[in-house]
């Protein structure tokens, strides 16, 4: 599968313009031109394990409100993101990061839709939900040259297995599309953001 299937999977197409200001964000333009500062990519990069850290409860409390054989599939994403965590610690140990900096703004939004929406919308809901943070991810990083200071990043949020867990979500979240077509609400607004 190449990436153009995952950006004209139907949950895609149906974000119209909020999928490209997320593609195009400015946090990405400046790692793609080579003038994102190191000190700017550390605060993004400790705003995304608090992000992580609140992605995590998303499976953890999702996997009781969905049937066999998705849960599975859930499990298996709670312990990718929990050996993500991992990383984030020993890279941060690594860069003298504090990983306890204050949440933003813009990545409570994102942390506070996610707890919200696990605990209020269906499984269905859910599922995509999470696909389109991992196809959001991909995409975005995938757009990006793995050279320069931040290409050990790009290789990690853009490789083989990255794409083949977006791919199970996917698959995951496949052809549950009924209450899409019905749907003209969101869980949650998290306008105002930033980039993946």
């Amino acid at each position: 599968m190449s990436l153009g299937e995952f950006e004209e999977s139907p949950l895609v197409a149906g974000t119209g313009r909020l999928w490209r200001e997320a593609a195009e964000a400015v946090f990405l333009s400046a790692i793609r031109g080579g003038n994102l500062p190191r000190e700017g990519f550390q605060r993004w990069l400790v705003q995304d394990y608090s992000f992580a850290k609140g992605l995590v409860m998303f499976p953890a409390i999702a996997v009781a409100k969905t049937p066999w054989p998705v849960q599975n599939f859930l499990i298996g994403r709670l312990g990718a993101l929990v050996a993500e965590l991992d990383w984030f610690e020993q890279n941060a140990q690594r860069q003298a990061l504090d990983l306890n900096a204050a949440l933003h703004p813009t990545c409570r939004r994102y942390v506070d839709c996610l707890i919200v929406s696990v605990y209020t919308q269906p499984f269905e809901v859910l599922l995509d939900i999470l696909y389109g943070v991992e196809v959001s991810y991909l995409c975005a990083w995938s757009a990006l040259e793995a050279s320069g200071p931040y290409a050990e990043f790009i290789n990690r949020w853009s490789n083989v297995h990255f794409m083949a867990c977006a791919r199970f979500s996917m698959f995951a979240s496949g052809t549950r599309t009924s209450y899409r077509k019905n749907s003209s609400t969101r869980s949650c607004d998290t306008s105002e953001t930033s980039g993946a």
